[in-house]
């Protein structure tokens, strides 16, 4: 399995090491800054090339995207028409044109093709949906989301204000940032309806919103909160989900997922303390194996789209 990874920052090296550890070929790497495409080929021993069509040689069996958001689209079709499979970061793009003619070719020409979601592969949160699918808080009524981080701590050797996540053209925003739109279909089915606001606070210097909040009504019945932002000062993740027989509360900070069973009145409490790169080699080894024909999709472009098409309306509502 030969491997072209498309933009050689953090996210971008983090999973080239990972391919490598999985025994992948990583053969390629496509960055417009010389410095990134040095310390590509010093680490992990690819071809460090300077641009998509030098790139895009025949024998490249899976392209992963993580360049800045607003290139997502445009290189993941130029790369499925030369009949790679696909691994795009999230988020898919940063508008819904031109996704349906992403998914034509790809299902013309028979690719794998899933969009990042590694907190799809974190035990605790498999284990939520694994529970929720099993009744076990009843008639699910009721979901609150947070999840926030202080920006400049995402990546503290790089200077914050020069990343893409502080700029609009490229995509930036904490609302097209987060997982959580993706995540919280994942767990309880579709969404019938959103409302939801963001702002650019000022505590940062960068160009788009900074936090957002968002108000659901699922199709089964629930409704949800959710709060994003760049601005807390202490990273959370934090999921808690309520129904007519129990609780179920995720935290990933403190690895531990608890269970409220409202007959017995009792709390199951699991630790998941784990090492953080571990969901990540999860996600690499199913990209792997569906590029091989043996796994289908954990985040289809299908889904992606649907997650993106929700960020979009709670984009249009800044103050």
């Amino acid at each position: 399995m030969r491997v072209l990874i498309i933009g050689l920052g953090s996210i971008g090296l983090r999973h080239a090491r990972n391919f490598k550890a999985l025994k992948a070929e990583v053969a390629v790497g496509y960055d417009p800054v010389k410095e990134r495409r040095e310390r590509f080929e010093n680490e992990i021993g690819g071809m460090g090339v300077s641009s998509l069509e030098e790139a895009l040689d025949p024998g490249i069996d899976l392209a992963v995207i993580t360049s800045p958001s607003r290139f997502h689209l445009e290189q993941a079709i130029e790369c499925a028409e030369s009949g790679c499979s696909l691994f795009i970061e999230k988020p898919l793009s940063v508008t819904l044109e031109g996704i349906d003619d992403l998914i034509e070719v790809v299902e013309s020409k028979g690719l794998f093709a899933h969009v990042g979601s590694n907190f799809k592969f974190e035990a605790g949160l498999q284990i939520m949906k694994e529970r929720l699918g099993q009744g076990a808080v009843g008639s699910v009524t009721g979901v609150q989301v947070l999840a926030g981080q202080w920006l400049p701590d995402w990546h503290p050797d790089e200077d914050y204000r020069e990343g893409y996540s502080a700029s609009t053209s490229l995509g930036g925003g904490i609302v097209l940032d987060s997982h959580e739109f993706d995540y919280l279909t994942w767990l309880l089915g579709p969404i019938d309806d959103i409302q939801g606001f963001n702002r650019r606070s000022g505590c940062l210097e960068i160009e788009p919103e900074d936090l957002a909040c968002a108000c659901f009504s699922f199709e089964c019945g629930a409704l949800g909160t959710l709060h994003v932002d760049y601005i807390q000062r202490d990273y959370r993740r934090r999921y808690h989900v309520s129904g007519d027989a129990g609780t179920l509360e995720w935290d990933f900070n403190t690895g531990v997922l608890s269970h409220y069973d409202a007959l017995s009145r009792e709390v199951e409490v699991i630790e998941l303390k784990e090492d953080l790169n571990e969901m990540y080699v999860l996600q690499a080894q199913h990209v792997l194996d569906g590029a091989r024909g043996l796994a289908t999709p954990v985040t289809s472009i299908a889904h992606a789209r649907d997650a993106l098409r929700l960020q979009l309306r709670v984009r249009e509502n800044c103050v």
